[in-house]
């Protein structure tokens, strides 16, 4: 009798096993295409900052020639009025 119930439980334990393995093969599956979504995300994220610092350094260029022409109209004026 004690080996019958040595089967059952050896069995019991194995079945168990199986489920676990099955469980940590699809919770790796799961990770992985989390850390997937994650890499396209950031890979998304990047690109926006790239462009953002495109926008910025344009925006920095075209301030610099309006107060480059700001700053030479006011001279032109001030050579103006002072004659």
């Amino acid at each position: 009798m004690g080996e019958q119930e040595n089967t059952i439980r050896i069995a019991v334990v194995e079945e168990q096993i199986k489920g676990m393995r099955e469980q940590q093969r699809s919770h790796n599956q799961s990770t992985q295409r989390r850390f997937d979504d994650i890499d396209s995300k950031m890979d998304e994220l990047i690109a926006i900052i790239n462009r953002g610092r495109g926008a910025y350094a344009a925006s920095l260029v075209l301030a610099g020639l309006i107060g480059g022409f700001v700053i030479k109209l006011g001279s032109m004026l001030g050579n103006f009025f002072s004659r």
